[in-house]
Parts: structure tokens; C-alpha cells; sequence
């Protein structure tokens, strides 16, 4: 009954994963307290997954370690990031479960054993592996720390600045690296519209900024001042059924002066969902 990619070692892990999100009282149960012969339990199922992507994740061994079955079309549906904003209810049950296994009476065991898989891996990556082996899955590190992507050189990447990442903020990188997965090419402002959408609350009118008439005519003034209002979390200057702006040109100075590429634009896009 093993599907084809499945391994011994994945069963063990995904269990493990089982018991960190079922949490002290659920480890002390059968099967962690978790029934698997309906769908009450499902929403543990799916964080035990994002459990399990972000944990191999840190050690390249994502591919090697895929939920198989009937579970494996929504691990497909992962994201980069497993445990970013989303509306899955799943999330924050896994996020607890991360903290339990990166701080607590696991943590040293659980390291140490993916550390040691991750040898392995890059041993076994310098041989001449068969088509079908599960060690071609597995991924050598970036400096950022992310798994090395399939697309892409870090100089072509919207998140380097000079010779560090913004998405990882540590390690040094140089243009001429492969990307990691997390491989963005250069943005383009006007059609994004991360910042314009759930990202922030309000876009603020300086009280001596030059309003173009395009522009006065959105703007509404309150007990804060004059600025355009987001119904529903979408400024008003948005196209309907699009996240491109209809004012760009006479858009307001803080919007003008809104770094794309920079700190502020990443934080917008991860809110969004764009980036991970």
C-alpha cells in the first residue's frame, strides 16, 4: 500500500509531526488522539503538514520528506512559506507546533537527526543516483539559508540589496549565485498593488501636498486628516476587478515615495500574499 515515493523515514517523521501538534496531552493518547477514518480531525492532518514542510524545509529535505496518499494534493497546495499569513486554520495550529519543536524537549533530537539527513543528502547527491530516487529531491542550502531554487541568478533577484537578501536578512550574496526558491524577478509597481490593497490601513495627503484634481476628488478628510479610504481594504484609487491604480501619475507623495523593492514593499507583498 506505499506509494512510490514513499520511505521509512518519512513515515517516522510525518508521526513525530503528529505528536507535535497534538501537544502534550494528545502525545499521551493512541494515535495522538487523532482519528484517521474521517475528516474530524483534518485540520490537524493539514497543520501536521505545514509542520512537516517547514521544518525540512530548513534543511533542503522538503522533497525527500512529501506527505504521500490521499493527503499528498493538498502538500501540493503548500506554499513557499507554510507557516505565513493565510486564512487556513491549519497555520496557527502548525505554528505552535514549530515552536515545539524548535524550543522544546524535542528540539535538540529533531536538529540533530535533520542535520545528519542533510549530510547524507549532499553525499549522496554527488553520485550518479537512479531517475526515481528520492535523494534527487533533496536540495543543497543558499547562503540566505533557503533551500536552492530552479530559477534565476541572485543579481536578477528583486530582494537583493547589495550583497545582502531581504527576504533572509543574513548571509552574504553575490549576483552570481543561483537563486534560492524564493526567487523573485525584478518588480514592477504599478501593476502590483500589494500596498494599495489589505497590506495598510490608510495612504495619508500631506495638509500641504498639491492635490491634482483626479486625485482631490477621492480624497476625504477626517479627525486625522485628509487621506483616500480603503473600503473593504482596497484604496478607492484601485481599478474594480484589478490591483492596477488609476491615478499613478498624480498619486500621492507617500505613495510616490514608496520604495518598491524596500522594506515597506516586502512587508506589503508577504501581507498579501505575493511573496513569501
Amino acid at each position: 500500500h506505499f506509494d512510490a515515493d514513499d520511505s521509512l523515514a518519512q513515515l517516522i517523521f510525518h508521526e513525530l509531526c503528529h505528536a507535535l501538534v497534538a501537544g502534550p496531552r494528545g502525545v499521551k493518547r493512541a494515535d495522538w488522539g487523532m482519528e484517521n477514518v474521517d475528516a474530524r480531525d483534518l485540520l490537524q492532518e493539514h497543520a501536521c503538514h505545514r509542520l512537516q514542510a517547514a521544518l525540512s524545509d530548513r534543511y533542503g529535505l522538503r522533497g525527500l520528506f512529501a506527505v504521500t496518499t490521499d493527503h499528498r494534493s493538498y502538500w501540493d497546495t503548500l506554499g513557499i512559506d507554510p507557516l505565513g499569513p493565510g486564512e487556513d486554520e491549519a497555520i496557527p495550529v502548525a505554528r505552535d507546533a514549530f515552536e515545539r519543536a524548535t524550543v522544546g524537549p524535542w528540539a535538540a533530537t529533531l536538529r540533530r537527526a535533520l542535520e545528519r539527513t542533510q549530510a547524507l543528502a549532499a553525499s549522496m547527491r554527488e553520485l550518479e543516483l537512479p531517475a526515481d530516487s528520492l535523494w534527487r529531491r533533496t536540495r543543497p542550502l543558499h547562503a540566505s539559508g533557503f533551500p536552492v531554487g530552479d530559477h534565476g541568478q541572485c543579481g536578477e533577484c528583486a530582494w537583493k540589496h547589495g550583497t545582502r537578501c531581504r527576504q533572509a536578512r543574513k548571509g552574504r550574496i553575490a549576483d552570481d549565485m543561483r537563486a534560492c526558491v524564493r526567487f523573485e524577478p525584478a518588480l514592477a509597481c504599478e501593476p502590483c498593488g500589494a500596498c494599495c490593497r489589505e497590506a495598510f490601513d490608510r495612504v495619508e495627503i500631506g495638509k500641504r501636498e498639491r492635490v491634482q484634481p483626479v486625485l482631490k476628488a477621492l480624497v476625504v478628510v477626517d479627525g486625522f486628516g485628509p487621506h483616500l479610504p480603503r473600503p473593504q481594504g482596497r484604496c478607492v484609487a484601485l481599478e474594480p476587478h484589478a490591483n492596477r491604480c488609476t491615478i499613478y501619475e498624480d498619486r500621492p507623495r507617500s505613495c510616490a515615495d514608496f520604495a518598491v523593492g524596500g522594506d515597506a514593499c516586502l512587508t506589503a507583498r508577504r501581507r498579501v500574499g505575493l511573496s513569501a
